[in-house]
């Protein structure tokens, strides 16, 4: 219904103009005819092309022209530049004085629209380029929209090109030095008994029965052998697994964090290592663990996109969320902020089923919070390794784990 009338309206004004048109056109002519002389004359005939010209504009379709916007990237890291290129192509060389490109840039960036001022004349191809530099998050380019009018400044000919692409900018990462983190709660001051898990698939012997062993893992052909109850032996095999908890906290390090968290994924999926990441924020997003190649592209595709909008406690989203379904691996928490509510909640159900490293980002240059501090002795009181790492500092950030 808006369009309707939008598209009469522009009717309404297109005629209205073109009847302005000829009675410019008609009083000139009239002038002359009543004032006579040269000046008189020389007037009409000096305004005839340019009317001329505008009525010729007036029938000129810009339908005419063909679009194409090329990006040589659809996939970029945080502060490249892409190159972007404009292509405008048309069968009818008719002369248009000026015409204005303009290029309707995403909504996340600060100038919202790219103009080019051109003098195309007789041209049928008319190549732009211009550069812009992105930040992390998806950009959706809508279209380009061409604007050319006359001299008098009477008609004005628009044509909006409804041209949709899509630009992903992943977040900076740095290489990290690499070390599993299981040898920190192996040989470290808390006992990690997520690190050993028993493959129940693989029996090695049988031992007398002890408590606290399964009914399952009875073996009931020795026990009725040797008249004991006699137990299974499972191989035992070590894990490097990882389970990444980010928490998109609305603070002024969220883009340090989103760094840190690129790296450490980076870095693991480098190293053969096998992560999951749990998100939380106003949607949560859980990536079981696993070690493909493909794994690193979905979490960053996921980092790419995400944005600090968690309200609710992270301990409490982690116990209902993720608790129940907790695979054998050590729990990285990163956050930009540290308080009691986390540091008791990480003591709690979730303490109990493995090592917990939370990860404190800031960014650079950023004054120590008293505050946290306080919160962080807790933490290594209770068996939990807190650091803090700035902006530009994490390559270091696992053999910083392993000497606390």
């Amino acid at each position: 219904m808006l369009k309707a009338r939008l598209k009469r309206l522009r009717r309404f004004e297109s005629f209205f103009r073109l009847v302005l048109l000829l009675i410019l056109l008609g009083c000139s002519y009239v002038f002359a005819m009543f004032q006579g002389g040269f000046v008189s004359w020389f007037i009409f005939y000096s305004f005839l092309p340019f009317a001329l010209y505008s009525f010729l504009l007036l029938c000129y379709p810009l339908q005419g022209f063909k679009m194409e916007r090329r990006m040589p990237k659809r996939h970029l890291k945080a502060g490249e530049t892409i190159i972007i290129e404009i292509t405008l192509k048309r069968k009818i060389p008719f002369p248009i004085l000026f015409l204005v490109v303009e290029d309707i840039l995403p909504a996340s960036i600060q100038s919202k629209q790219h103009k080019q001022l051109i003098f195309p004349g007789f041209k049928t191809r008319i190549d732009l380029k211009y550069p812009l530099k992105v930040s992390r998050g998806e950009y959706k380019w809508e279209g380009i929209r061409l604007i050319t009018g006359d001299v008098l400044g009477i008609f004005k000919k628009e044509r909006w090109f409804d041209h949709q692409q899509r630009v992903l900018v992943y977040p900076r990462y740095e290489e990290l030095i690499y070390k599993p983190l299981e040898s920190r709660f192996e040989h470290g001051g808390t006992v990690n008994p997520m690190q050993f898990q028993r493959d129940t698939s693989l029996v090695s012997s049988v031992r007398q029965y002890q408590p606290g062993d399964r009914v399952s893992w009875i073996d009931w052909k020795a026990t009725a052998r040797t008249n004991t109850m006699m137990s299974k032996e499972f191989e035992v095999r070590q894990t490097n697994d990882l389970m990444i908890v980010f928490n998109r906290v609305n603070t002024e390090h969220f883009e340090a964090a989103v760094q840190f968290a690129a790296s450490i994924v980076k870095t693991i999926i480098q190293h053969g290592g096998k992560l999951g990441f749990f998100s939380v924020g106003e949607k949560v997003t859980y990536i079981p663990i696993r070690g493909e190649a493909m794994q690193e592209s979905v979490i960053f595709d996921h980092l790419a996109r995400v944005l600090p909008n968690c309200t609710a406690p992270l301990d409490q989203v982690v116990k209902k969320e993720l608790a129940p379904y907790q695979p054998a691996a050590t729990l990285a928490v990163i956050t930009s902020t540290v308080n009691k509510e986390l540091i008791d909640g990480l003591s709690g159900e979730l303490r109990r089923s493995g090592g917990t490293v939370v990860y404190n980002i800031k960014k650079r240059d950023t004054p120590a919070n008293q505050n946290e501090g306080k919160y962080i002795s807790l933490a290594n009181q209770r068996g939990i390794v807190v650091k803090t790492l700035y902006e530009g500092q994490f390559r270091a950030a696992f053999l910083e784990v392993l000497q606390a």
